[in-house]
């Protein structure tokens, strides 16, 4: 199929749509390796830099892979997973065995600047956590907890499946949900690293805080999530 030179959508875009649904067609088994630069140019009826960008994007999105002098593969079809308002596996989206959250550090430190604001605090504790669906990164989390807890302590209340849950024992009190917030952005290295995706590949990110049943913040957490592995779905109580 040739491209539509009189529609207003770039041609690298329109390229990138239409190896998109190939992809998801199975015109390419995962692991296979995509034709040529010269090959797809000569398809579309565009030149090899136009192809070299509708190729970028998907590296960025996590649909192919550039191995270092062997050319561009097909990675697995991404597992799209239906997560609440939480952050946890919604029940039937997948088995939730297969969710797992490694506590990364637990530490006393300042706050980051909109947590200090939040909070109405300068130091608190910081928990930072990685969560894993099917063994693959798919959540970062950093947690800001206004509390004098010690960290050592607090951490034994981390037990690597869901953090959120020890979070009210920490704090020593029941939370409920304040505000939440949602923002795209670009992944940056540390995240990009962690959650194994491109620099720049995009990102679902959501904040919010925590309220004590007197309506005072404690915590304050930001989660970038990684859009081609993950679905928010907010249903009552787990906004």
């Amino acid at each position: 199929m040739l491209i539509d030179r009189s529609l207003p959508t770039p041609l690298h875009v329109q390229v990138e749509e239409l190896l998109l649904a190939d992809l998801d067609a199975g015109v390419w088994e995962p692991g296979s390796r995509l034709p040529a630069e010269g090959e797809l140019a000569s398809r579309f009826g565009v030149n090899r830099l136009t192809i070299r960008e509708a190729i970028s994007a998907l590296r960025r999105t996590g649909r192919v892979v550039a191995r270092q002098g062997a050319g561009t593969f097909v990675t697995e079809p991404p597992l799209k997973i239906d997560i609440d308002g939480s952050g946890r596996p919604t029940p039937g989206s997948a088995p939730l065995t297969d969710f797992a959250e490694e506590v990364l550090g637990v530490r006393r430190a300042p706050l980051p600047r909109q947590a200090r604001t939040e909070l109405g605090v300068d130091e608190g504790l910081s928990v930072e956590t990685l969560s894993r669906v099917g063994g693959a990164p798919v959540m970062l989390s950093l947690y800001s907890l206004a509390t004098d807890a010690d960290p050592a302590e607090a951490a034994a209340h981390l037990d690597g499946t869901w953090s959120a849950l020890g979070i009210a024992t920490i704090i020593g009190a029941p939370l409920r949900p304040g505000w939440r917030a949602f923002d795209a952005i670009a992944a940056p290295r540390r995240e990009a690293t962690l959650l194994e995706i491109e620099v720049g590949a995009p990102l679902l990110r959501r904040s919010g805080v925590n309220l004590d049943p007197a309506g005072t913040p404690r915590t304050f957490h930001t989660r970038a999530y990684r859009s081609d592995r993950l679905r928010i779905v907010l249903r009552d109580g787990h906004a």
